[in-house]
């Protein structure tokens, strides 16, 4: 029996019929509303009591009592929403090798800690409150609270709040008007900054002098608890009371549905169904019976609605449950209101949330991603809600490598390297496009990620991946500066040596930009240049009175050469010019289009200069018949003068020359490298 210390029958017979004759009243008239769970729990030849149910209903855990011992068990409902065979609990029920009791196991919110009362079996032991996590599925071996919720007395019916800041439980109280019964005084503990304050009992009226089993419902508010109120009939009722401010209740409400002349205690509910669960001891001569009832509450009896979410937790590549926290926030000060985590072994995660607020839900793991969503009962009014979360480990990062200056792409080298560590990670990016490359890094981790280029600034920056990941891709442009190289070039007169004054263009033959500076040189002649490292630059000059110039500038070696000299002709009569890059066909007349940009220069020339005539002459090299290589000679010289006319330069100021191999200006003239000098085209200045 939970209340009476000793179970005494009724002696006179007119209080035996009429005992009788009233309980078969009531429970006619609830036939249709109070049920029994079925025979696998409430075994015909034994005991059971104490029943706790889960917030989702999917789980119950009670007492069942044989003749040597009590024990813990548990059942869940299969798919079709019947209970299973219950299972013992061997970590609770085998804690110790002595003999102990237990009593009023309670789940917290989503049945993944059991909070029980244990006594050992000696006249000096007192019941204390345990608990046991579920971890992989097992439940480990039990823990003792911390004072002050254990003090050295009797505590025992605890049960903890949805939010895991409550824990309610209760001591011995005495009471002399009621010595025949084990009275208890039901207290509140609250838990602030990870420790437990000191226990506080419940106001009257909640407490009366003789209560048993609080059990918070799902709302956070409402406490259901047994009661022996009525003393006349000696037996314990359930009861109703809510917290409606801080500390403050409203008076309990009995409930005329539930109790009976029988003794009803240890109230809890189903958040899911609305169903009350409770134990219920009737008697007759010989023996006493518990078992567990349910029923559908009333009106007056009900919680505050809440919603209950529920889901599986798994990695989003392999698809197999992962463990995670999941943070029930306040959207608006950001103060997590509490936390819970999943099973571990099958993903599985529920939680409950009132609605007479909205939430922010945030559901990570330390080495994955977060995944955030809100609740505002005015948008989602269901009160089940399925969320599958998928959650990766890794995320997918894009990079842009371009020049900073032509915004052209780069194919540059990366390199990731771990912030804490400062280990170079095996990482090895995939190149998509030119300069832009793809790479998977590990969530938990920060990162430095290096970005290189030979002739190029090293660029980095950092990536936090061990922070809130919501994004399982991100894309980053990354711009390189190349280095600079200074670069001195010299513009003078041939004869005189003094310096010139011009404008330069300049080619980068690298990247095809051009780019025009007018400069003044110095008194020496000199001007300096800012130019791209490991790029090769045409540097053209086309002062008035003197002959154009060009310097090929090679930046691509590791010491380059960084000055140059250019010795300008003055424009007369006989000023002869070598023209560059004037390239043809094999054994033709025919031009390259790598030609047309000195001709244009030459075209250029006399278009500032009209007074000017030229001879225009083509030479080869010494291989062939000297007839042979005058007369390809001249058609060379022939096709470089029609280029010219069909610039719009008269004809009268062109005259076409071809010489053969017959003027060499470089020797030996059978080296293959002097052999390709010789093969040119020169201009020569007729009349001025």
């Amino acid at each position: 029996m939970y209340y009476r210390k000793k179970r005494t029958m009724p002696k006179r017979l007119f209080f035996k019929l009429l005992f009788v004759i009233l309980i078969s009243q009531t429970v006619n008239s609830q036939a249709q509303e109070v049920n029994l769970l079925p025979t696998n729990i409430n075994k015909t030849d034994t005991n059971v009591n104490s029943p706790y149910i889960s917030y989702d209903g999917n789980s119950i855990v009670f007492i069942v009592k044989t003749q040597k011992k009590d024990f813990v068990a548990e059942s869940k409902k299969d798919l079709n929403g019947n209970w299973k065979k219950p299972k013992y609990i061997d970590a609770i029920n085998y804690m110790d090798s002595g003999i102990f009791y237990i009593e009023s196991p309670s789940y917290n919110q989503n049945a993944s800690e059991i909070y029980f009362a244990k006594r050992n079996d000696n006249k000096d032991s007192v019941f204390n409150i345990w608990y046991t996590k579920k971890i992989n599925n097992n439940w480990s071996k039990p823990i003792k609270m911390p004072a002050p919720i254990n003090s050295g007395a009797n505590e025992s019916d605890p049960c903890i709040s949805p939010d895991g800041k409550t824990f309610y439980f209760v001591r011995d109280f005495v009471n002399e008007s009621l010595k025949k019964f084990e009275c208890k005084t039901m207290y509140v503990s609250h838990l602030y900054d990870g420790k437990w304050s000191n226990p506080a009992e419940l106001p009257a009226p909640v407490n009366s002098g003789c209560d048993r089993n609080p059990r918070i419902a799902a709302d956070g508010k409402s406490l259901y608890f047994s009661s022996l109120r009525n003393i006349e009939n000696k037996n314990s009722d359930i009861f109703y009371t809510k917290l409606i401010t801080k500390n403050a209740w409203i008076t309990p409400v009995r409930d005329t549905l539930f109790n009976t002349l029988f003794d009803e205690f240890s109230p809890c509910y189903d958040a899911d169904n609305q169903n009350m669960y409770f134990s219920r001891i009737s008697s007759d001569k010989k023996t006493e019976l518990e078992r567990i009832y349910y029923a559908p509450v009333s009106l007056e009896f009900k919680p505050e609605k809440t919603v209950i979410v529920s889901g599986i937790i798994t990695d989003l590549n392999t698809n197999l449950p992962i463990p995670a926290k999941i943070d029930i926030i306040d959207p608006y000060s950001s103060i997590i209101l509490y936390s819970i985590t999943n099973n571990s072994e099958t993903g599985e995660y529920s939680y409950i949330l009132g609605i007479d607020r909205t939430y922010k839900i945030d559901i990570y793991n330390e080495n994955y991603s977060h995944s955030f969503s809100n609740f505002d009962p005015k948008i989602s009014p269901e009160t089940k809600i399925k969320r599958d979360i998928k959650l990766y480990n890794s995320v997918n990062i894009i990079l842009n490598v371009f020049d900073n200056e032509i915004y052209e792409p780069l194919e540059g080298t990366i390199k990731i390297i771990d912030t804490k560590t400062g280990e170079i990670q095996d990482v090895k990016p995939t190149e998509t496009d030119k300069g832009r490359y793809s790479l998977k890094l590990n969530i938990g981790k920060n990162y430095k990620i290096e970005v290189s280029k030979k002739h190029y600034i090293t660029n980095n920056f950092e990536l936090a991946l061990t922070d809130v990941v919501q994004f399982s891709e991100f894309e980053k442009d990354i711009e390189l500066q190349i280095n600079k190289i200074e670069y001195e070039l010299s513009l003078s007169d041939s004869e005189t040596g003094a310096g010139v004054t011009t404008t330069v263009e300049i080619t980068n033959l690298t990247t095809n930009e051009r780019t025009i500076i007018t400069a003044t040189t110095d008194e020496n002649g000199k001007l300096k240049l800012s130019l791209r490292d490991g790029n090769r630059y045409e540097i053209s000059v086309t002062p008035n009175g003197y002959g154009f110039a060009n310097a090929t500038v090679d930046l691509i070696d590791e010491f380059p050469e960084t000055k140059s000299e250019i010795k300008l002709q003055p424009l007369k009569k006989e000023t002869k010019i070598e023209l560059s890059d004037i390239n043809f066909e094999f054994n033709s007349a025919v031009l390259n289009e790598s030609s047309f940009v000195e001709l244009d220069r030459v075209t250029k020339l006399l278009e500032k200069n009209p007074n000017i005539k030229i001879e225009i002459s083509a030479h080869t090299d010494d291989v062939g018949s000297d007839i042979y290589n005058l007369k390809l000679s001249d058609k060379r010289a022939q096709s470089v003068v029609q280029y010219l006319i069909e610039k719009n330069i008269s004809k009268e100021k062109l005259i076409a020359k071809g010489y053969g191999k017959r003027k060499p200006a470089y020797f030996p003239v059978d080296s293959e490298e002097n052999r390709a000098k010789n093969r040119r085209v020169e201009m020569k200045i007729i009349e001025l």
